[in-house]
């Protein structure tokens, strides 16, 4: 084995070990998908009805499923039709089909373990919000799984089975093909570098360990599967390139495929192939358009297009309708944003608000890419020296020309924070792109290079052994009203950090406390106690109230029931919002909902973190020692 390919297996081993060491728990997104990917498997089907609406069973640790029918499921002799909220919790039918009178409307995102999901009115199904491509990924994994159990006797249905079922199919299929996205990333990097190794291995550590898509290849999104699918699109297509006129037409197919499946993940990245496209037809060797090329990875891409329009025809009843024409009207703007969700500016003031956002996406602690991973930095002077000196012009303009896109899709998104995340999640897919420029920096600029791509790692670490869903200043536990918009959080330094090093998200609960005192001293001057009485009761209920939280307990601050040191969503796979109705605080069911591998040896202790550091630790080591040998005896 060659000193490259030993290192190649070195890069793998690290990634797939650390995005396989974290579960994260359940969410809306996720549980969507996983419902998807248990529809698929268990009933042959793609609707997700039945795995929508779990129930604990009392005195068994198992869940039991509501039969879910036209938006309708029946509990303890009762029928209920699920509901559509508004932001005034008002109830809105997903179906306005005929119901017995006594059906009551009962909120969706309560009962479900999934808000991100569509109902089909024509079929009376519910689907995912999500493109399918997540769940056709998480699909083999869970097959194995699943038939496996049942060879055993285990009920999927069993909370803890359920639990790790979720774990394994995301490590499977995400924490897999992010790994393996890693290693085309190195090899690609280590051609554009000219063949250099140790610019290669430290660029790919940044991206791998030192970026948001660290976070993110731990959970059952999509984005850095999208964005491994298209970093592999990029490698075949470059390989192919560099093979003689007339050959290579296999490698532009198979970057097709991954381009292809890219877009199945994510429906944005359907631009993203576009400009590969480009690629593929004008970066030719010579000083024609390579059509042979461009054919070939057209032929590629063909697949996963007919894929999705046969989903959009068996889900949908027609192969151009996609998940999101049937999600919460919440989530559309119908008539003032581009797909209901795309802001077009119209005016000065727009265009202002616009690049307001972008900074708050670049720069700000709530969600700048370049505060949480500030090696990214030095990616953009790489680029420029690129284009300065001539030297690959055809691939940095495509680097920036995709990250440029999802930049700018995300500015112009009507949620452009993503909710629960550990940062600019919808930038996760353009992130290998921009990260390529890191290859000049590690080459040129190695000191300044390494000190940043320090800082970017403990700041991914921190956000992914605590909680890659960081709800810091959009979840409603997670924010002190009337006293910060949601830009003004810090996720790292009022939410993970604190988590970690004190237990609690104190910089947050200290607010809430606060301003929670301040109603309590009004309450306590009107039952008009001398001052002396009124400030002794004010600091008793202080102290109480901080006892409580403490303990724990979930009221009156809800924040107070998210625990450290590390894996604090208290969330199932089989719930959809942190509230509590299926298992109290504290309770097995709630503490490992998410975890890292780490806590079998050391439960909710950082030591759990130990088995990580050193298996990371050592193979990172060895890489970098076989990359450095390589430079000092004039190798590759």
């Amino acid at each position: 084995m060659s000193r490259p390919q030993r290192i190649e297996l070195l890069v793998f081993f690290a990634c797939f070990f650390s995005y396989a060491f974290f579960h994260q728990g359940g969410g809306w997104n996720q549980n969507a998908r996983f419902a998807e990917v248990r529809a698929i498997v268990e009933e042959g089907r793609f609707a997700i009805d039945n795995f929508l609406v779990y129930e604990p069973v009392s005195g068994r640790p198992v869940l039991q499923r509501a039969l879910v029918e036209n938006g309708e499921y029946g509990r303890d002799g009762k029928r209920f039709r699920l509901s559509w909220v508004d932001m005034d919790w008002r109830l809105f039918p997903v179906s306005d089909a005929p119901r017995d009178p006594e059906t009551e409307n009962t909120p969706l995102v309560e009962v479900c373990a999934s808000g991100d999901i569509g109902y089909v009115p024509w079929s009376g199904h519910f689907h995912p919000n999500k493109p399918p491509g997540t769940s056709f990924a998480g699909v083999p994994g869970y097959f194995v799984l699943y038939h496996a159990e049942r060879l055993l006797g285990l009920d999927p249905d069993h909370w803890w089975i359920l639990t790790l079922n979720a774990w394994l199919t995301s490590v499977c299929s995400v924490g897999l093909a992010s790994a393996l996205g890693c290693v085309m990333f190195f090899r690609l990097a280590r051609h554009l570098g000219g063949g250099r190794l140790l610019p290669a291995l430290l660029t790919t550590l940044a991206l791998g360990f030192g970026t948001t898509f660290f976070p993110f290849a731990t959970l059952f999104f999509d984005h850095s599967l999208c964005a491994a699918f298209l970093i592999g699109g990029f490698y075949f297509l470059y390989f192919a390139r560099q093979r003689p006129e007339g050959a290579g037409l296999g490698g532009a197919v198979a970057a097709g495929v991954c381009a292809g499946f890219g877009a199945l993940t994510n429906y944005l990245a359907a631009v993203a192939v576009l400009f590969l496209g480009v690629y593929a037809l004008l970066a030719s060797r010579g000083d024609r358009w390579n059509w042979r090329a461009a054919a070939g990875f057209s032929l590629g891409v063909l697949g996963p297009f007919l894929l999705i329009c046969a989903y959009g025809w068996a889900c949908f009843g027609s192969p151009f309708r996609l998940n999101n024409d049937f999600q919460n009207p919440l989530f559309n703007e119908a008539g003032r944003a581009l797909f209901g969700m795309f802001a077009i500016p119209d005016s000065l003031e727009s265009l202002a608000k616009l690049g307001y956002v972008g900074s708050l996406i670049a720069f700000s602690p709530f969600r700048g890419l370049f505060f949480l991973c500030p090696v990214l930095v030095l990616a953009l002077p790489g680029f420029w020296v690129w284009l300065r000196e001539k030297h690959h012009l055809a691939e940095a303009r495509l680097c920036l020309a995709i990250f440029g896109f999802f930049f700018f899709a995300n500015m112009t998104f009507n949620g452009y924070q993503a909710g629960h995340s550990a940062g600019p999640r919808y930038l996760v897919p353009g992130l290998p792109f921009l990260a390529l420029g890191l290859l000049v920096a590690f080459e040129r600029w190695r000191k300044m290079s390494l000190l940043l791509g320090f800082v970017s790692l403990g700041n991914q670490l921190l956000l992914t052994a605590t909680d890659a869903q960081n709800p810091a200043g959009v979840g409603g536990h997670a924010r002190v009203e009337g006293r910060r918009e949601e830009w003004g959080y810090r996720i790292v330094a009022d939410y993970a950090w604190p988590l970690f090093a004190a237990g609690r998200a104190w910089p947050i609960l200290d607010g809430q406390l606060d301003l929670h005192m301040e109603k309590e001293s009004g309450r306590i001057a009107g039952i008009g106690e001398e001052q002396e009485s009124r400030a002794w009761e004010e600091t008793r209920l202080r102290a109480a109230l901080r006892e409580s939280i403490s303990r724990g307990e979930p009221s009156p601050f809800l924040l107070g029931s998210i625990v450290g040191p590390v894996s604090v969503n208290p969330v199932g796979v089989f719930e959809g919002m942190l509230t509590y109705g299926s298992y109290p605080p504290g309770s097995p069911q709630c503490r490992w909902a998410s975890f890292n591998v780490g806590e079998f040896l050391f439960p909710e202790s950082r030591w759990s973190l130990l088995p990580w550091a050193l298996a990371v630790g050592a193979c990172t080591a060895l890489a970098v020692h076989l990359a450095r040998r390589a430079s000092t005896e004039g190798g590759l």
